[in-house]
């Protein structure tokens, strides 16, 4: 019986490692997973979205930066870029020479974002009370707009290099689950895709909900993570 049941510990530790780090299409969006050693407790998992016209393998890399106890997703956002390369969550527009995005491609994509996030716990055993969603550039306005829409479905937001649209604020309520919300926003002074400014916007708009988050300022960082960024977010992770 015990040799029995080492076999059985090992096919399934061999399961769960199957597949890591290549794509995986089992679910209603495509994506790499990293899975954490086994353990008696549901691990922890981080959704990570990448930005526009990239695809998932972008931040899969993270993934040794980030403690080793999460479960770590790096998802491919629904729409391509036809006919250039790499996916979107959301179109680009121009209004009066500054860049928006579609709010209804937004909302879609946030819709499949947490219908995913529900996939992923089911299938992963993960933690649906320690969900974190975190994303870079376009990935970021996603992690925004998926935790302030069902807060009680997140733990934690991680805004790296982000921005929340002015056509989204209203679409926000507080709620007392959106209190318990713990939020990582980082950003750099000279990013030229996303302006500090926007990212100052967004914290000033989470603060007038009442929420308190973790901004952190990186002086002549652009458009990037850079390591000083993987490591204030460790330590917001722990």
């Amino acid at each position: 019986m015990k040799k029995l049941a080492l076999l059985v510990a090992l096919v399934v530790i061999c399961v769960a490692a199957f597949g890591q780090g290549k794509l995986q299409q089992d679910l209603s969006l495509k994506y790499l997973v990293s899975t954490p050693a086994p353990s008696k407790n549901k691990p922890p998992v981080i959704i990570l979205m990448h930005g526009y016209g990239s695809n998932e393998e972008d931040l899969y890399g993270l993934k040794d930066h980030l403690p080793a106890n999460f479960l770590v997703i790096s998802v491919r956002a629904p729409y391509s870029r036809q006919p250039e390369s790499g996916y979107q969550w959301y179109a680009l527009t121009v209004e009066n020479g500054k860049r928006s995005g579609s709010l209804t491609d937004i909302e879609k994509s946030r819709q499949q974002v947490s219908r995913f996030i529900d996939e992923v716990v089911r299938k992963y055993g993960a933690d649906a009370r320690n969900v974190y969603v975190m994303g870079f550039s376009q990935g970021a306005v996603m992690s925004y707009v998926t935790a302030l829409a069902e807060p009680g479905k997140v733990h934690g937001i991680g805004a790296l290099s982000g921005k929340i649209y002015t056509g989204w604020k209203s679409r926000v309520k507080p709620t007392p689950a959106m209190q318990q919300l713990k939020i990582f926003v980082a950003h750099g002074t000279q990013d030229n895709m996303i302006p500090y400014t926007e990212a100052k916007e967004a914290v000033t708009f989470l603060q007038s909900m009442g929420l308190k988050p973790d901004f952190h300022t990186y002086n002549g960082m652009g458009h990037t993570i850079s390591n000083d960024v993987l490591k204030d977010l460790r330590t917001f992770l722990r």
